[in-house]
């Protein structure tokens, strides 16, 4: 949740402390759909999130709040005063906005394909209208949940629900139709009587309901149910509306007018012609609410509102990414600008105050965009598909165009050759692919840029779609890897693998039947290998010392591990953990390779056995594309379509403000209030620390030991005992040390807080 108040201007406050939960999450907003007022408070449904207005006082509700998907489509508040926020697959978070506590309801998402179109509640029931059905659910009071009571699938596609007078009425593709709400079987569309008169009124876009008066709002006008027809009014004649309500004394509805779409007034008895009270070009207004002299809507952008007597437009901004399908992240650390990249463009979060800038800069990317990006020197390099790599520089106080770099020649497809990846050495080096060069048909060229600047070119023999690169010290020698595969991630020319020794590179293509999306190298010098159907290794220790003398019997596959198949990013942190972003979530493989755990969203709902620990946190996205870590924080930054997710994984830091023979906890003292977690500050004394024991003052051991009692400090410490039960205040001795040797050690003293 992030405050907004709005005056002349937005201001943005900042919690402190932003990660002291275990996820925030930043979703992008550019787009509004249904809005309502309840109580005097605007509630906004966008693809990123609930926005509500109380005052001037802005809020968005997202899924670190509990919204089970960031994407909302429909508001509605039911009998028993919850939030329904429906999401385009009709599955529904039921919100309690007071204790911030949802219900997640998914029946209908899961029994099939779905879009949501309407949401209604009456004093008993609340009724869900989709592509393809009509629902309802009960609360089951003695259960103390909601459950689904009817469900009509005879019904076709349902645009909109209402009850009024003790009947529930529907709009169809095949007409409307109305039944008591009472009945016993609401079932079977036979037992539901159809309203004539309506023949002549085109495709049926909604209700709207004046006390027990029903009306249809339809292509050609407005019709008012009259018992089982309907008459047509004479006010908005020919006029196809798409949304209207009676409130105040007043109708309101919208449609479209001159290439633009208006809200229009008249009276409740319809008596007098239509005054249109607000007009705009915004092809994707959604809808809008009136209150006063206020008009509120949904549009690009997620909300604004329009004030009648000023005739003014206003648009509040939102602390967030300005632009939906984050693919890449990169920090600029003499700055602390987390750059972001999508298909098109970049721009970037402040990380002193996790404020975003508002200005978005194009990728000058052709074709199908930008795909990678890479921070060196202050400069920034935006890798595309069809026009390069694109040089940017910051002057304050924003980002402009430098240079670029394209090499070989260009597809016969596009303008410019393509060059996806994009990695430094060691020496300074920048190497940077080539895709799909035939110019040479001995092998497409992998290019070096050198630290002066001057570029170098390499063949690669028959290897010509070069996606990733990957360059790894090893012994002295600095390793080239490179995976190949199509824009769509299928199967290409392999793996290659090669050794630069500051002038040439050999080089040795191994085919495999994987289309390859990224490589890293972990601290025990195994180059991990993540490809669109599983994880791929090659353990370099084991392996040949001559790139040609490399065969696929050096590329090992992990069988089982990751919670998804296509793996679109691998990293690998300052403690050895491996990290794996997947189609379904992330999986983090252990600094020893031993143990699994997995990250994936609360709505996650997989049956597909996999090794470890299935840990539910509020990731607006199943399908992550990118994962960058600020170590210095133990942060892991999650790029995906929604927007950026912060995950504070890391509990074990080394820094030179801790003294030698000490050991600090973060946070100092510890709170136990049996949820949080602390984590573990040591010198910066060469060792490396990865297991402990806790003991008491007296010298009892309190947590740690030998066989299953063994505890590993890379995921902090939750506060309890080797029975999980909570420690009380006090002062605790600590000794930490290497498993693997245990003369790396150190040992030292933790205070702890019982709350």
């Amino acid at each position: 949740m992030r405050k907004i108040l709005f005056t002349a201007a937005v201001l943005i406050f900042l919690p402190h402390g932003i990660f002291a939960d275990e996820l925030t999450t930043y979703t992008a907003v550019t787009k509004g759909s249904g809005i309502k007022i309840y109580d005097g408070v605007v509630f906004a449904a966008t693809d990123g999130g609930l926005i509500v207005r109380e005052g001037n006082n802005y809020t968005i509700y997202d899924t670190d709040d509990g919204v089970f998907k960031p994407d909302i489509e429909e508001i509605e508040k039911d009998f028993r005063g919850m939030l329904w926020l429906g999401h385009p697959d009709c599955s529904v978070t039921v919100y309690d906005i007071e204790r911030k506590t949802p219900v997640y309801l998914d029946d209908i998402s899961q029994s099939g394909v779905y879009m949501l179109n309407a949401i209604h509640s009456s004093s008993e029931y609340v009724y869900i209208a989709a592509s393809g059905l009509l629902a309802r659910y009960r609360y089951n009071y003695d259960f103390k949940k909601y459950e689904i009571s009817e469900i009509n699938s005879m019904t076709g596609s349902v645009t909109d629900v209402k009850v009024a007078g003790g009947a529930v009425y529907i709009t169809t593709a095949s007409g409307a139709y109305f039944i008591d709400e009472n009945s016993p079987n609401i079932n079977y569309l036979n037992n539901w009587t159809k309203i004539s008169g309506l023949d002549a009124a085109g495709s049926l876009n909604g209700l709207a309901v004046s006390g027990e008066a029903v009306y249809v709002l339809a292509h050609t006008g407005l019709f008012k149910i009259d018992g089982s027809g309907a008459v047509k009014e004479t006010v908005f004649d020919g006029v196809d509306l798409k949304y209207g309500y009676f409130s105040g004394g007043e109708f309101l509805v919208t449609y479209e007018q001159v290439d633009a779409m208006v809200v229009s007034s008249v009276p409740e008895d319809l008596s007098s012609a239509p005054q249109i009270l607000f007009g705009t070009e915004d092809e994707n207004f959604g809808s809008f609410c009136r209150s006063g002299d206020l008009i509120y809507f949904t549009s690009t952008g997620g909300f604004s509102f329009y004030s009648i007597s000023n005739d003014a437009e206003y648009r509040p901004e939102f602390n967030v990414p300005k632009r939906k399908g984050i693919q890449k992240a990169a920090l600029d650390e003499s700055s602390g600008r987390l750059l972001y990249l999508t298909n098109s463009d970049f721009s970037y979060m402040n990380i002193s105050d996790y404020s975003f800038n508002d200005s978005l800069y194009s990728a000058k990317a052709t074709g199908d965009g930008a795909k990678n990006i890479y921070v060196k020197n202050g400069k920034v390099y935006i890798c595309t598909w069809g026009a390069g790599v694109n040089i940017f520089e910051f002057a304050e106080p924003h980002y402009s165009y430098f240079s670029n770099y394209t090499f070989g020649s260009a597809l016969t497809s596009v303008s410019y050759p393509v060059h996806p990846g994009i990695t430094g050495d060691s020496s300074g080096n920048l190497w940077i692919t080539n895709w799909g060069d035939k110019s040479n048909t001995d092998g497409s060229t992998l290019v070096r840029v050198a630290p002066d600047g001057t570029d170098h070119s390499y063949l690669t023999k028959d290897y010509f779609y070069g996606y990733d690169v990957f360059a790894h010290l090893f012994e002295g020698r600095t390793w080239i890897w490179t995976g190949s595969s199509k824009q769509s991630f299928g199967a290409q020319d392999g793996i290659g693998v090669g050794v630069f020794d500051g002038v040439n590179l050999s080089f040795k293509r191994l085919l495999i039947s994987d289309g390859v999306i990224d490589i890293a190298a972990d601290k025990d010098n195994i180059i991990w290998i993540g490809t669109n159907n599983g994880i791929r290794y090659v353990d370099l220790n084991l392996s040949p010392s001559e790139p040609q003398s490399f065969s696929l019997v050096n590329i090992n596959t992990v069988q089982t591990g990751p919670i998804g198949n296509v793996i679109y990013d691998v990293e690998v942190n300052s403690i050895n953990e491996k990290w794996f972003a997947t189609d379904r979530g992330i999986s983090v493989l252990s600094a020893d390779g031993n143990s699994w755990r997995h990250y994936v969203p609360m709505h996650y709902s997989g049956t597909v056995s996999v090794p470890g620990e299935i840990n539910k946190i509020k990731l607006p996205d199943s399908s992550i594309n990118e994962i960058y870590f600020i170590e210095d924080e133990g942060i892991a930054v999650i790029g995906s379509y929604n927007g950026l997710s912060f995950l504070e994984y890391g509990k074990v830091f080394k820094t030179g403000e801790v003294k030698k023979d000490q050991i600090q906890t973060k946070p100092s003292p510890f709170i136990n209030d049996g949820s949080s977690v602390m984590g573990f500050y040591f010198p910066e004394d060469g060792k490396s620390y990865d297991t402990g024991k806790i003991f008491d003052m007296k010298g009892f051991l309190i947590r740690g030991g030998d066989g299953g009692k063994e505890f590993s400090i890379n995921n902090g410490w939750d506060g309890r005992d080797n029975k999980g039960k909570l420690v009380s205040t006090g002062i605790y001795k600590m000794i930490a040390y290497n498993k693997n040797d245990p003369s790396q050690n150190i040992t030292g003293k933790i205070a702890v807080v019982r709350k």
